[in-house]
């Protein structure tokens, strides 16, 4: 039978679970605001009983009660609305990736307005055409040369300003790369931490919630998947274990195939590396190359931006610039300039320095040197046998112009993967250009909008299971403290009642 004093016991055990109870809201309260916090809870328990009342009772558990006691604090989490967030993190990171690079694009083009290479090439038909009615005057001609020279300075700023973006997107997929490493070890120390303190007998709930963070943080980058490893020993069931992170990718070959980034059985973690000495650039971990453009993530919209993107109109620009050389001077070629004051006549210069290779047009265009030299060599005549038709003439002139605005050129575009053939003028094919590039970055922009609102979503639901609601600790906190002052009470019974028995009895 439990003697008087076996009651206090039972008191006691109640004023400190319900402290350890209080202490805990308390702490959930201080971190109501701390980013990747997850509320905790006192697990209630109620200790071993003692046999029922009776001179032969049973040495076993029975009905009288011995109190209560907190055999653990769990951590409220959800582990299938994690991977909900992650999963649509993932696609935020691309298409934030992509948005923004197609975003840094189309300031560039700066199109349409007045400073953008439409407009250039419309003021440059343009002083074309004052010169078809005016072909002896100097200053017609001046003009011309001048935006000959916008347009090529027009070129010039397009390609060094897109290969200037190309390139901070090839430092910005380093920087990541760099910050996935770091991502992987601070994980694979947290783990190592983890395995340290659960088969002692402890939860690392504040550990767990750091970890969580980095992985939440992590599949931004690439897509993850998350697995745990039970650390063992004398581990509380309330313990979550160690990770081992996990992306799917496929190979060179297009398999599909799983890559451990950090492996919780071992407590290691891998490094990626990427190497831009080809291009695409190739990517791989702890040696393994993997295709660049499956991983998922703010990377994988990085790689297509700099590898198809960025490649694709800098391609489209430099066709235009060489198609546009090799049409204008083929016509310029065959007109006259103005008679040299000795009666010689210009005839067969160029107006653009000639260009040999498509690639790098843009930014190699010029004017040819005879040009630079006199404004006299622009050819506005016409002519037959190599007689011009005198320096009145204005055939060659509307010749050039049309080459702007008629003349079917041949451009070859890339579209989903696949080389295309396209026939059609030189303003036409940069509309198309324009187009194309606008219906991209407003897709990005729909699906960036599409995930964050779908990241939201999860973080909400999230936030609505692990998140500190101040109202609910304010209730729970009234509970506990209600619960502390009886059991505070009962001591005070107990004393009384002690008083009586060694006080009071036998006077």
């Amino acid at each position: 039978m439990l003697s008087t004093f076996a009651t206090l016991e039972t008191v006691r055990r109640a004023l400190f679970t319900q402290q350890a109870a209080i202490q805990t809201t308390g702490h959930n309260v201080a971190n109501a605001n701390t980013p990747g916090y997850s509320r905790q809870r006192v697990d209630f328990q109620t200790t071993l009983p003692y046999p029922a009342i009776g001179f032969n009772q049973p040495r076993i558990p029975g009905q009288i009660g011995t109190g209560v006691e907190a055999s653990s604090v769990s951590r409220i989490r959800d582990a299938f609305i994690d991977l909900q967030y992650r999963g649509e993190t993932t696609k935020v990171g691309y298409w934030s990736a992509k948005s923004d690079a197609l975003s840094q694009m189309e300031d560039v083009m700066n199109e349409p307005t007045d400073q953008g290479l439409s407009k250039v090439l419309d003021q440059f038909w343009q002083s074309l055409q004052d010169l078809a009615d005016t072909p002896e005057n100097s200053g017609a001609r001046s003009v011309v040369r001048q935006r000959g020279q916008t347009v090529v300075d027009t070129f010039h700023y397009l390609s060094a300003s897109l290969n200037q973006n190309r390139d901070n997107i090839k430092t910005e997929i380093g920087v990541d790369v760099n910050k996935i490493n770091a991502l992987l070890d601070q994980i694979n120390q947290i783990n190592k931490q983890i395995a340290e303190i659960e088969p002692n007998g402890y939860a690392a709930n504040d550990l767990y919630d750091a970890r969580d963070q980095l992985v939440d943080e992590l599949s931004q980058y690439v897509n993850v998947n998350v697995t745990t490893v039970p650390s063992g020993g004398l581990a509380p069931a309330s313990a979550v274990g160690k990770y081992t992170i996990t992306m799917t990718a496929t190979d060179s070959s297009g398999a599909v195939q799983t890559i451990t980034l950090v492996d919780g059985q071992n407590l290691t973690a891998s490094t990626f590396n990427v190497d831009f000495s080809g291009d695409p650039p190739s990517l791989s971990v702890n040696g393994t190359a993997i295709d660049p453009f499956s991983v998922g993530g703010a990377l994988q919209g990085l790689v297509e931006s700099y590898s198809i993107d960025y490649p694709n109109m800098l391609n489209a620009l430099d066709q235009m610039a060489y198609n546009l050389v090799n049409a204008f001077n083929a016509v310029h070629e065959t007109g006259f300039g103005l008679t040299a004051s000795d009666g010689t006549v210009p005839t067969g210069n160029d107006f653009f320095a000639p260009l040999t290779d498509v690639k790098g047009a843009a930014a190699a265009i010029d004017l040819d040197q005879a040009i630079k030299d006199s404004v006299n060599n622009i050819a506005a005549a016409g002519g037959t046998g190599g007689v011009s038709n005198g320096d009145g003439d204005n055939e060659t002139a509307l010749a050039l112009a049309d080459v702007l605005a008629n003349q079917a050129m041949t451009f070859t575009v890339q579209n989903g993967g696949t080389t295309e053939t396209v026939t059609t003028t030189l303003k036409g094919f940069l509309q198309s250009m324009i187009g194309q590039m606008g219906v991209n970055a407003e897709a990005a922009n729909r699906m960036k909008a599409n995930s964050e609102t779908l990241q939201t979503t999860a973080d909400q639901r999230r936030q609505s299971v692990s998140g500190v609601s101040l109202d609910e600790e304010m209730t729970n906190l009234i509970q506990y403290q209600h619960a502390y002052n009886a059991a505070a009470r009962m001591v005070s019974v107990i004393d009384e009642m002690l008083d009586t028995i060694v006080n009071k009895m036998g006077q």
